[in-house]
């Protein structure tokens, strides 16, 4: 069963690689994972780093020092962290980690780019207005694949990784709230979809009639934004879940088949990757970190696991593992690991990620990993080591401790 340590770049340059390793280890952790890119700059806490306590992360530019052959013909270019120019925080972190006897996952973020989405709208996604997303990529646009496929290649062919770990795959979906409120859940819906050429091509090959869907969808759209913004939001606590979905897709067929065309399109798309990865390197696993299968995940794009096109039965055949990512209470992580569990039934390994930060006390460290082990995960998550207190990782090797009878450190 193994603990997964979760870290963002900087923590590498601040703490030194060997030191980093070796303190995951002494926590009580045997497998790192690690951001190769951030799809958006969020401001971070890090108590452990006086030098560094207040930090705003890059947007979409690698810790890693890209092959540029392997982005030839390219439209989308790899650039270097400015803040650790110079330095490989991949190659260091990989070459401690196997001294220390540690797996390592990098993280690619893969359909979500704050910065590229809005340099280059024309590979993200574009709404039933024709408006484009300043956040995600379209995931059947050929030149944001073309872009990921190298990366993924890059990273496979040149680093010690046991594992590629697809993040934001593919997310594709409004926000809960847009600056002036709520967005009430048939508009948001209908708001998520694509409706790009490429996602008209794809559609077509399907045999789904995209113009069909994308009238129908201008309808609900329509009528939905006659309800007045006020009324909206004097409903935000009962619209925070998905109780008017069932119905929408009981009385649009067309809207249901549009949900199933974005599966398929992104589980045809990760089999190929999966293809690409055996054949460069057979050994290293394929893993996916998705949102819980219930509740509204905890980032900043709020999504929910159907609308971001996360299935968790769909894709437990082309992923090795999946981390279920639950930065929330006891009782929701026992309840999301179960759902998981159920849902993947086997056929590839359920990892629990836990939040080891924020809200958390040092006191649930060992509450949250109980939880998860008894909805039957096979491996458990925290992220993450850089943000975490002292307490918070000295809980966490104390249950560690207790838990393995292993002398840790």
């Amino acid at each position: 069963m193994k603990r997964w340590l979760v870290t963002f770049g900087p923590a590498v340059a601040d703490e030194g690689a060997a030191r980093l390793c070796r303190g995951v280890r002494d926590v009580g952790g045997d497998a790192l994972a690690i951001f190769t890119s951030l799809y958006t700059g969020y401001r971070i806490i890090q108590p452990r780093y006086p030098q560094r306590g207040i930090y705003a992360l890059e947007t979409d530019r690698v810790f890693f020092e890209p092959e540029p052959s392997k982005y030839k013909g390219c439209l989308l270019q790899p650039e270097r962290s400015r803040d650790f120019a110079g330095i490989d925080l991949l190659e260091e972190v990989t070459k401690a980690a196997k001294e220390e006897g540690l797996a390592v996952a990098a993280l690619v973020p893969m359909f979500a780019a704050g910065r590229f989405a809005k340099e280059h709208p024309e590979c993200s996604v574009q709404n039933l207005f024709g408006s484009r997303d300043r956040l995600f990529f379209c995931f059947n646009n050929p030149e944001v694949l073309r872009y990921r496929n190298a990366m993924i290649e890059d990273i496979a062919s040149r680093y010690e990784v046991d594992a590629i770990l697809l993040d934001k795959m593919p997310q594709t979906m409004l926000e809960q709230d847009a600056f002036n409120g709520r967005i009430n859940p048939l508009l948001r819906v209908v708001g998520s979809f694509c409706f790009c050429e490429h996602c008209q091509q794809a559609a077509s090959e399907r045999d789904l009639d995209l113009s069909a869907v994308k009238e129908r969808c201008t309808e609900i759209a329509r009528k939905s934004l006659r309800i007045p913004q006020h009324t909206v939001d004097a409903l935000r606590d009962q619209l925070a879940g998905d109780t008017e979905i069932p119905q929408l897709l009981v009385d649009e067929p067309l809207i249901y088949d549009m949900l199933q065309f974005r599966f398929d399109c992104v589980t045809d798309y990760v089999r190929k990757i999966r293809e690409r990865l055996k054949a460069i390197r057979p050994d290293v696993q394929l893993h996916a970190a998705f949102v819980p299968t219930m509740h509204i995940g905890h980032d900043a794009t709020s999504p929910r696991s159907w609308l971001a096109v996360q299935s968790y039965k769909r894709y437990a055949e082309v992923f090795d593992l999946i981390h279920c990512v639950v930065h929330w209470s006891p009782d929701v992580v026992r309840y999301e690991t179960h759902r998981a569990v159920d849902a993947v039934a086997g056929k590839c390994k359920l990892c629990t990620d836990l939040r080891l930060y924020g809200p958390t006390r040092p006191e649930e460290v060992s509450i949250l990993a109980e939880e998860a082990l008894a909805g039957g995960a096979d491996a458990l998550g925290f992220l993450g080591y850089d943000v975490a207190s002292e307490e918070l990782l000295k809980a966490l090797k104390a249950w560690a401790v207790k838990k393995t009878g292993d002398r840790l450190g």
